[in-house]
């Protein structure tokens, strides 16, 4: 991805990075945050949950660590199988996932769960085909 591609993504609607999330999740099967020597980097509310920021490719992963500071960190990969049980476990523990944040920290927040089914409802139909 270009940076003028980068731009792009991060000025679409929350809504739009959110479907365009789950398409290239499906398509790919890997995911990418922010990771440091403590583990996976999050973002916190006013209510203090914990949001796991995440992104469809390390180019958008990156831009966002070098946009927001996160200069002791580095991008990190899970498999999509990987993430799958990682929502099952976020879900009990009641965090949430922002969906590709841009630098404004705007995108889609969604619980655990939410994205686990719409995710399951992506690969089902691709399997389908």
């Amino acid at each position: 991805m270009t940076q003028q591609d980068i731009e792009k993504v991060f000025k679409k609607p929350g809504e739009r990075r959110y479907d365009l999330f789950i398409k290239e999740i499906v398509k790919n099967e890997e995911v990418y945050g922010i990771v440091d020597d403590e583990g996976w980097t999050l973002l916190g509310d006013d209510n203090d949950t914990d949001i796991l920021p995440l992104f469809h490719t390390a180019e958008l992963a990156n831009a966002f660590r070098i946009g927001q500071g996160y200069d002791d960190a580095q991008v990190g990969v899970l498999d999509a199988a990987e993430l799958m049980d990682w929502l099952e476990d976020m879900e009990s523990e009641g965090m949430m996932v922002a969906v590709v944040p841009n630098l404004h920290l705007n995108g889609a927040v969604v619980s655990a769960n939410h994205l686990m089914n719409d995710l399951q409802e992506a690969f089902d139909k691709e399997e389908d085909r």
